[in-house]
């Protein structure tokens, strides 16, 4: 692995030194970005680190979720040890532990998707062939976002038809027998009326992703089947009064790869709907922008287990429902100044339980809510010709836990009393934005982040991931510091290398612990808060567009997650968090050529714990990708993707090894 660092190292500055012959123009920074202050801004001018992937890049790249893609971003973390047939990725920010996705906040044009109850997102629904753009802002977000933008917020924005019509139709063929079929139609009218539908189905026989020896006699294939559509309409010719709806279905089943007695044996699926409306509009000085929104969440789950000569299983069935509303307005005072302001109001909620199948029957159900009510304000001031950009914020957040219900007859003898909770919080921000020169661009920013616990963690005692667990429903909420400082630097041409160094503080943060409790000789599990722990972190990105035709670009994370201070169980201090390898880097060439498109992508993660107390080590890995396409008279498309076209199968999370190499062959037309 050493080999390959030196390599990826000696190409960036070889890249660095062919151009350093070339004229000392600098590049500015164009993209236009919501994100980082809920304003259209240049990325230049907001004193933040963002990285954005543009749809060029999603369309060029071996993928067969948007997760595949985003994970090349630096300081995002992305555990799928199964590749497509994983059940819930991970997409974690700035090592803030890789099995909690509830610390980064996931949008989808604006509304927020994570779900009030695991407090994760189905990134397995989301279709890449329907992203136009992606906005990574990292740091805690909560001054704008609230509650689960601690460690920063995702962006997903969708295509919008911008011709009267366009198709893209597509099919592939892959590895393990695996099909997928795309269709995309948009339309636009002559008085801006438009439209579009999005859908797409795949499926494949799967692949036994228990190590060789490890083996046993109920393992088997582990399959997917899903289907997904997205529906959009909407106007936008109108100064004051633009609008969309939009209507997304989600149906899938996953195999886990084990099969003892049900047809089809363990599985999952997740039935979901999305409803949004948006409404904005604006002029020079003033614009709005308003969402409502409804996302419902059917889990349901066969489990079934051998321990000796016992067979035992239990079904998992759980309705989960986010719903909100938000306004955000912004305003130039005077000039050079700008206010933003804004409400939320959300509400989330889980009803579900265990139901076991076999002796000794029981019923484990929980239930209850979670209502977030928030306002945030922020003023955004520059000076000096745009030289000098000041952006500071607040808002405050009242979170209620309400209505909790936990039952169960058997097998667990510890019942929690579950409480309403009301837990307040300020969220301040502040940053500078320094262009002084044309070839340099610096900030420095402070951020408070906040989040109150999933309401699994506070009703649940049951079952998930982690093996037996305890509700905790006294759990506070956490919170985090980050002071950060960024640079970006134009050296030559054409070459922009992007540079942030933070630490965060974490208070009382949420953290799985084994208890001195034991089920079927299994350890029970129960978040606590963990007193302190202090992440240090260095991100590098380099963009470097050769020639018209060849990008290259590299990124390096490096991140030290520890637990400082736990006051109740000190043998945790200076413990590494769970799944946070201490190094990431990656490189990518896009050449586009008159024969044929190529894309070449390499990625290296470091070791990482896949424990608590660090005694279970998951080995670096090292991957490469490689994409080939074709097209024939502007319209037809075929093309070629390898996904670790090395073969490494290597582990993410403890007992599930990865499929290998996956090749895809496609054909599609575009009209």
């Amino acid at each position: 692995m050493k080999k390959i660092k030196i390599i990826l190292l000696f190409l960036v500055l070889a890249t660095m030194l062919v151009n350093a012959q070339l004229d000392n123009d600098t590049i500015i920074l164009d993209e236009v970005v919501v994100t980082g202050t809920k304003t259209e801004r240049n990325i230049r001018d907001v004193p933040a680190r963002i990285s954005v992937i543009r749809a060029d890049i999603i369309g060029s790249s071996a993928a067969m979720q948007i997760d595949d893609i985003i994970r090349y971003t630096p300081g995002i973390n992305v555990s799928r040890t199964t590749g497509i047939y994983s059940q819930r990725p991970m997409v974690t920010l700035r090592g803030l532990s890789g099995d909690e996705q509830a610390r980064t906040l996931v949008l989808m044009n604006g509304v927020p998707i994570n779900t009030s109850d695991e407090g994760g997102v189905n990134w397995n629904r989301i279709n890449h062939y329907d992203i136009e753009k992606i906005e990574v802002l990292k740091g805690a977000g909560s001054s704008l976002y609230g509650n689960n933008a601690m460690g920063g917020v995702i962006n997903l924005i969708t295509k919008k038809p911008q011709k009267p019509q366009e198709i893209y139709s597509g099919i592939s063929y892959g590895t393990f027998n695996t099909i997928r079929q795309d269709l995309n139609v948009r339309i636009r009218t002559d008085n801006n009326y438009y439209a579009s539908l999005s859908q797409y189905y795949i499926q494949s026989d799967g692949y036994i992703n228990v190590p060789e020896d490890e083996l046993g006699p109920y393992d088997i294939e582990r399959f997917m089947e899903a289907v997904g559509l997205s529906a959009r309409v909407g106007y936008d010719d109108n100064k004051w009064i633009n609008w969309e709806l939009q209507y997304d279905i989600y149906r899938d089943k996953r195999g886990e790869g084990i099969k003892i007695h049900a047809t089809d044996g363990n599985y999952r699926h997740f039935n979901t709907n999305l409803v949004r409306g948006m409404l904005k509009g604006g002029d020079d000085k003033t614009s709005y922008n308003f969402n409502v929104y409804y996302q419902m969440e059917n889990y349901y789950n066969i489990n079934e287990r051998m321990r000796g000569e016992n067979y035992s299983r239990f079904d998992v069935q759980s309705f989960r429902e986010d719903m909100g509303t938000s306004l955000n307005i912004n305003r130039e005072i005077i000039k050079n100044n700008t206010l933003t302001g804004g409400f939320e109001y959300k509400i989330g909620s889980i009803k579900g339980g265990d139901y076991y199948q076999t002796a000794p029957f029981d019923t484990i159900y929980n239930a209850g809510n979670l209502t977030t009510i928030a306002g945030y304000i922020q003023d955004e001031h520059s000076f000096f010709d745009n030289k000098i950009r000041l952006n500071v914020g607040l808002r405050f957040d009242q979170v209620t836990f309400s209505d909790g219900d936990f039952y169960s007859t058997d097998p667990w003898s510890t019942l929690p009393k579950l409480t309403d909770h009301t837990w307040t919080e300020l969220s301040p921000r502040a940053g500078i934005r320094m262009n002084f020169v044309s070839y340099l661009s610096a900030y420095l920013s402070y951020s408070h982040g906040f989040r109150a616990s999933i309401l699994d963690d506070l009703t649940r005692t049951g079952w998930m991931w982690v093996g037996p667990k305890y509700a905790n429903p006294e759990l506070e909420p956490e919170s985090l510091d980050t002071y950060e400082i960024g640079f970006d630097l134009f050296p030559v041409k054409n070459l922009t290398v992007s540079t942030s160094v933070y630490m965060m503080y974490g208070k009382d943060f949420l953290y799985y612990v084994a208890t001195t409790d034991s089920i079927f000789g299994r350890p029970i599990y129960r978040r606590e808060n963990v007193t302190n722990v202090l992440v240090q972190g260095l991100e590098m990105e380099l963009r470097y567009n050769f020639t018209d035709n060849i990008t290259i670009m590299a990124g390096y994370t490096y991140c030290d997650s520890r637990i400082t201070e736990f006051t109740e169980k000190p043998e945790f201090e200076n413990k590494f968090l769970k799944y946070v390898p201490k190094h990431n880097a990656s490189m990518s060439v896009f050449w586009k050529s008159r024969f044929v498109d190529l894309s070449a992508r390499a990625m290296y993660k470091s070791d990482q714990f896949g424990d608590d107390m660090n005694e279970q080590i998951l080995e670096e890995y090292f991957t490469f990708d490689i994409m080939l396409s074709k097209i024939f008279k502007n319209r037809y498309i075929i093309s070629l993707d390898v996904q670790n076209i090395l073969n490494n199968r290597h582990m993410e999370t403890i007992n599930y090894i990865s499929p290998g190499r996956l090749i895809t062959g496609r054909i599609a037309i575009k009209i």
